[in-house]
């Protein structure tokens, strides 16, 4: 390994990997198995359950990928298996924060593992916001309500997701929601939120990865288009932002690549990591 070479890429999946339509595209795919070939680890860092990760890395056969699923808050060293990650809300924290966005009448999830508990709003969201796949051998488990929430307790609750349509209430709901102990809040698009046990993020979870691997930061890339992909970016030797990014992404990331629909994976794959160095960019 050369002191810039990338022995481990960590990715973004919504606005980063997949493109508008929710699709893992050939261009993509291919960058990621030349990849693969050329002894690079891979790992998707995303807010998604991990089996709706695994669903898609099983169909494109990358089964060896790791899955940094939920922000963080629960890793795998690859589809569905070897577990090295799972940090819960604490108890009265989820109640809380529970409590918060049912008053609000927000859509919101939790997710705990592989399942899910939906939480019905003042207003419909579509079954694909919750996740592409329902069914398959690694699809995860949907419930609703109070009774699925119970039913979630025992095995301890990752994260929660809310979604809003008036962008002054999800501002004094996410004020109301930082002023929590131990809950992070961050977002992945511009009217979510994103609830975390505190100190838990992608950033985090890369870092766990890497070192378990052996890999230091040097060696490792980030690709990333939201604020909720700022501390890996912030992490990584080699931090990519998308043409799509937001701007604390852009700002935090040392080098761009094209849109999520333009195969901008792939373009920053074979421009920063199959070289053997990152080339300088500025723009």
């Amino acid at each position: 390994m050369t002191e810039s070479s990338v022995a481990l890429i960590a990715m973004d999946m919504d606005g980063t990997l997949l493109d508008s339509h929710q699709r893992l595209t050939p261009g993509n795919l291919a960058a990621l198995r030349e990849a693969q070939e050329a002894g690079i680890r891979l790992a998707i860092c995303s807010g998604r359950l991990p089996g709706d990760v695994a669903m898609f890395l099983d169909e494109a056969g990358l089964s060896d990928c790791a899955i940094l699923s939920l922000n963080g808050s629960y890793c795998l060293e690859r589809c569905m298996e070897g577990a090295f990650f799972n940090r819960t809300l604490d108890g009265e924290t989820l109640d809380a924060t529970v409590e918060i966005l049912c008053r609000a009448r927000f859509p919101f999830g939790c997710f705990a593992q592989n399942r899910l508990a939906i939480f019905e709003g003042d207003f419909p969201v579509e079954g694909e916001f919750w996740g592409t796949y329902t069914r398959g051998r690694f699809a995860p488990q949907y419930l609703y309500g109070v009774s699925g929430l119970h039913a979630l307790k025992a095995q301890g609750v990752n994260k929660l997701l809310c979604t809003a349509q008036d962008e002054a209430k999800l501002e004094r709901v996410r004020r109301e929601l930082a002023a929590l102990p131990g809950l992070d809040v961050t977002s992945s698009w511009s009217m979510n939120l994103e609830l975390m046990p505190a100190g838990v993020n992608k950033g985090m979870a890369v870092a766990a990865l890497a070192q378990r691997l052996g890999i230091g930061p040097e060696h490792v890339m980030a690709l990333g288009d939201y604020d909720n992909d700022v501390s890996m970016l912030a992490y990584a030797g080699v931090s990519v932002a998308m043409a799509n990014a937001s701007e604390q992404a852009r700002a935090a990331a040392g080098y761009h690549t094209l849109s999520n629909d333009e195969d901008g994976v792939a373009h920053a794959i074979r421009r920063y990591a199959l070289t053997g160095s990152p080339v300088a960019e500025t723009t």
